[in-house]
């Protein structure tokens, strides 16, 4: 890491955060101020918000049903166009 922080969150390491803190039990899900909240990641480049779903099945085991990663859009580019 060059002993510094990367200014972004990989989305794959935090889609796996929001979903392990809905499942009870787990580290992530004992971290939240509260229980069940979706998952306000801050990192250097600001706040990442992102929301899970998590069921059981049939035999109680956890699934991840729905995972929602909150981004905004910056703008790459700006033209204009002459049509004649």
């Amino acid at each position: 890491s060059m002993g510094r922080c990367h200014r972004a969150f990989a989305l794959t390491g935090a889609m796996c955060l929001a979903v392990a803190a809905r499942i009870d039990g787990t580290v992530v899900a004992e971290c939240l101020r509260t229980a069940g909240a979706d998952v306000r990641l801050g990192h250097p480049s600001g706040v990442l918000p992102i929301a899970a779903r998590v069921e059981r099945d049939a035999t109680g085991a956890p699934v991840a049903r729905h995972v929602t990663v909150y981004r905004t859009a910056r703008r790459l580019m700006e033209g204009f166009v002459r049509v004649p």
